[in-house]
């Protein structure tokens, strides 16, 4: 098994493609690799590859800010979590250089799931914030949308921020930037 990162500049055709086919999102189906690599500029991409072929895959959003309680709080958020082969703890493996890699780095990172992913995560050992997630919103197309995830991963983030993150509620939601 390989584990390795690439910057978005990086990628090859063959990377993208595949990238584009494990995240199913029609929208970006059209995306050269020129286009792919602008919009994801300010990411990187997580692969375990095993004799040549990609098994898993993730994403680290670095353009991901969140507004709470008229503070700016910057992470960086994982995102575009995919295992190809399924049932092979490719998945976990992955997840486990990421969070090694990232929190060697000093990076603060935290994801979103929904209730039926939790299992995958609780036995990864990943702190998860329950029912937190429903309290991110954005404003998208003129008007506030929430959030459809349930809960707030945290793969690396100090004990102030997850405490900032804990307190979320109907009163005090988190504004994606």
């Amino acid at each position: 098994m390989q584990y390795f990162v690439k910057r978005s500049r990086d990628l090859s055709e063959k990377e993208i493609d595949l990238i584009l086919k494990s995240w199913e999102i029609e929208d970006w189906f059209s995306l050269d690799s020129f286009d792919f690599k602008i919009k994801f500029e300010n990411s990187e991409f997580h692969f375990l590859e095993i004799e040549d072929k990609i098994v898993s895959l993730a994403r680290t959003n670095f353009n991901f800010r969140l507004e709470i309680q008229k503070n700016l709080y910057n992470f960086a958020e994982f995102v575009g979590f995919v295992s190809i082969e399924k049932s092979k703890r490719y998945g976990s493996f992955i997840l486990n250089k990421i969070v090694e890699n990232l929190t060697e780095r000093k990076i603060e990172i935290i994801g979103f799931c929904k209730m039926d992913l939790r299992p995958f995560y609780e036995k990864s050992n990943i702190q998860i914030l329950y029912g937190k997630g429903i309290f991110l919103i954005e404003f998208e197309n003129n008007e506030w949308i929430d959030s459809d995830d349930d809960d707030i991963l945290i793969l690396n983030a100090s004990e102030k921020n997850i405490n900032i993150l804990r307190n979320l509620n109907e009163q005090n939601k988190a504004i994606l930037i």
